[in-house]
């Protein structure tokens, strides 16, 4: 049986990190409007936010590969929307999709056994 820490911290940054990027260009015209240091400063969060979104999945999906608590649906979901919030302007889109993602992995911590 496996662990179920991997599914709350993928459930966690992709609901956090899904909602974050979001609203993450509201955040970038927030920084823009402060000055260069702190749009520099946003603009990388949100790039390593994708990024972790992104290897959580991965992770997760190799992880998970055999048991059957987690199913396939939360890591492609993960994946899919790292990739997709890595393209210029589509970081809301893959925050949806992350969302979605998190909130299934979630949704997978009560097949867990204690």
């Amino acid at each position: 049986m496996k662990s179920n820490k991997l599914a709350l911290a993928n459930g966690i940054v992709g609901l956090a990190g899904g909602i974050i990027l979001l609203l993450g260009g509201w955040f970038v015209i927030g920084g823009a409007a402060s000055g260069e240091d702190a749009l520099n400063v946003i603009v990388t969060f949100l790039n390593l936010l994708k990024i972790a979104i992104l290897v959580l999945g991965i992770y997760g999906a190799i992880y998970y590969k055999e048991a059957e608590e987690v199913g396939a649906a939360p890591n492609v979901l993960m994946i899919v929307g790292g990739a997709i919030a890595l393209v210029p302007f589509l970081g809301w889109i893959g925050g949806i999709i992350s969302i979605v993602g998190g909130s299934l992995y979630l949704a997978t911590l009560k097949k867990f056994k204690k």
